[in-house]
């Protein structure tokens, strides 16, 4: 954004948002009975150690015949590595992902600008510290740190991303979504693409750009994940706010970008990445 919202400001653009909601019970609702639900949790309890009911133990084998359900779900969990530590979530709002993770054996923290989000979060039982990363004084280092949605609202997105390598364990492991820029809902529904959510988001990156600030932080084996199934909200989004600003923009299908996005991890209406800090 130019001119960008004061540091001291910006919080009032937070006054009404989605993670003021009660983090337990969202947490409670992330799951299902239907077939396709004991699959994805026989998937989930087999590739990241949870411990989801109801179940069917043969998701392990099915899930992976459903390319793009299968990288839904890992997004899900955030492409968690297998061997649980201590894991930090920046931005955690009112603690779901937090819920998920330390069900699946993580010793979970996480750090949360938003009172009204952090306070959610503490009341479903976390250990949420309310301010910013760079306020988080802490000498813990953790084996995981995940930032969802939190770097297109930092102000130095440089600095952002220094801290999280700072915190990390050698050999630890850092995952990072955002909006992508180069994405074909950008391209499609431009000022009315619903990334750029101006004045919260202040810098939305492109992969080569997001890529560029890990490796100059120090992160090594930089991976870009493919996003499956996820599209449809933002594209309606847009699709709504194009017509509200009176502009002619034929639709984009969800299905089709989905189906992009199981082929390509630069395609998807999201970046999703990860990568590593070397071992001493």
């Amino acid at each position: 954004m130019d001119t960008r919202p004061k540091r001291e400001a910006i919080g009032k653009a937070y006054a009404s948002y989605h993670t003021h909601a009660d983090g337990q019970a969202s947490y409670a609702t992330d799951n299902g009975t239907s077939l396709l639900w004991r699959i994805s949790n026989g998937y989930m309890n087999a590739r990241f150690g949870a411990m989801r009911k109801p179940s069917v133990a043969t998701g392990r084998c099915v899930m992976p015949w459903l390319p793009p359900l299968r990288q839904q779900l890992d997004y899900f969990y955030r492409h968690l590595p297998s061997r649980r530590g201590r894991l930090l979530d920046v931005g955690c709002g009112n603690g779901v992902f937090l819920l998920r993770a330390k069900a699946a054996g993580w010793l979970v923290q996480g750090v949360e600008p938003d009172p009204i989000a952090a306070e959610a979060a503490r009341g479903a039982g976390l250990s949420v510290f309310n301010g910013t990363l760079d306020a988080f004084d802490t000498s813990a280092q953790f084996d995981a740190i995940t930032s969802s949605h939190v770097i297109e609202h930092v102000h130095e997105p440089r600095a952002f991303v220094s801290q999280l390598f700072d915190r990390l364990r050698p050999g630890g492991f850092v995952w990072l979504a955002t909006p992508n820029a180069t994405s074909l809902g950008h391209r499609r529904y431009g000022e009315a693409w619903r990334g750029l959510e101006p004045p919260r988001h202040i810098t939305v990156l492109t992969p080569k750009a997001l890529r560029a600030l890990l490796l100059g932080a120090g992160f090594t084996s930089v991976r870009a994940h493919r996003r499956g199934r996820g599209s449809r909200y933002i594209l309606q989004t847009s699709a709504e706010l194009s017509c509200r600003m009176g502009r002619q923009v034929p639709p984009l299908s969800h299905w089709w970008v989905d189906g992009l996005a199981t082929i390509s991890p630069y395609l998807s209406e999201e970046l999703v990445m990860s990568a590593r800090k070397e071992s001493d």
